[in-house]
């Protein structure tokens, strides 16, 4: 005969497992760190669209821009592990544990990592077209030259965009000045205003700019040209020999000890919603690659880009704040 705490545990395994077997019950908030407009919040609201069809449930997304990632970051740490608050985030979320002397969460271990959505074939060299340079190298004599300053702008102290303008300055002896803003859309703005000279962008949301004339592209740090953008240089082909950057990738984490089978259904939904037509249009026209990996490996990938970004982010000399 069935001893009665054993009875009271099989009720309370069945209740969870029923509870996680029904997910999601309700509408699940995506809090994307970046204003709409930017890159990420154009992915995910495509990617939120197909998982409300595949899932029954709507994908809400709260826009929480500002102090690269961390503020909209604190938001799903103290949420609720039960997969109804998740984030949807680019690569600059982890870089904050590189340039703060004290951040406010540790990525593995205040969050359960889900799945890296996508990553980036590299970012695009744009500049104001009035700003006197055709190449790379005329933008980089013109920052060394005094005559004017070159400003860039990215979503933040710390994130991609960031590193690689001071790798850019390190490695090309470039003067290149950082301006730091809440998003990538506003940085992005600044630079159509002629607010500011530069920027290090995703094709995704400049390529309009660019085939209007509203931007100039002058060099792309991934390994080889892309074919939305043929005539646009590599960095290397552009006198940088061997300077390749790809860092950029997006993911969804959740709060940590979100339960298994929770973590897994989310993975399998965004797995198969990145091989829906309409996901793979927006993919290729943002130069982005799927990716989908399993928690597991995604966490593996975290390891080892936290100790690379590690070398990097100490050869561009950034200082933690």
């Amino acid at each position: 005969m069935m001893h009665a705490r054993s009875i009271v545990g099989v009720v309370v395994f069945l209740a969870t497992a029923l509870a996680h077997g029904a997910y999601p019950e309700r509408p699940i908030r995506m809090v994307v760190p970046q204003p709409a407009g930017g890159t990420m919040d154009t992915i995910m609201r495509a990617l939120g669209e197909q998982l409300s069809r595949q899932m029954g449930q709507q994908f809400v997304i709260d826009n929480r821009g500002g102090a690269n990632g961390i503020i909209a970051g604190e938001i799903v740490a103290k949420a609720p592990p039960d997969g109804y608050t998740l984030i949807y985030t680019s690569n600059s979320l982890a870089n904050n544990q590189l340039v703060h002397e004290k951040p406010p969460f540790n990525v593995l271990r205040d969050f359960a990592p889900v799945t890296q959505v996508v990553k980036s074939r590299g970012y695009y060299v744009v500049i104001h077209p009035q700003v006197p340079a055709q190449t790379l190298k005329e933008l980089i004599d013109v920052s060394k030259s005094g005559k004017a300053q070159i400003h860039y702008g990215s979503g933040g102290v710390g994130n991609s965009q960031h590193l690689l303008g001071e790798l850019i300055n390190k490695r090309a002896g470039a003067k290149f000045v950082h301006v730091p803003y809440k998003g990538f859309a506003p940085a992005i703005t600044a630079v159509i205003g002629a607010e500011i000279q530069m920027a290090f962008a995703s094709p995704l949301t400049v390529l309009p700019h660019i085939k209007g004339n509203r931007l100039r592209a002058l060099a792309t740090s991934g390994g080889k040209r892309w074919q939305g953008l043929p005539e646009v240089p590599t960095l290397s082909e552009a006198g940088m020999t061997g300077f390749v950057y790809d860092p950029a990738w997006h993911a969804i984490l959740a709060p940590a000890a979100l339960p298994a089978s929770v973590l897994t259904r989310i993975h399998t939904e965004v797995e198969k919603a990145l091989t829906a037509p309409k996901m793979r249009d927006t993919m290729e026209l943002g130069g982005h690659m799927p990716v989908a990996s399993t928690p597991a490996a995604f966490r593996q990938f975290l390891e080892g880009y936290l100790k690379e970004m590690t070398v990097l982010s100490q050869e561009t000399g950034v200082k933690p704040l």
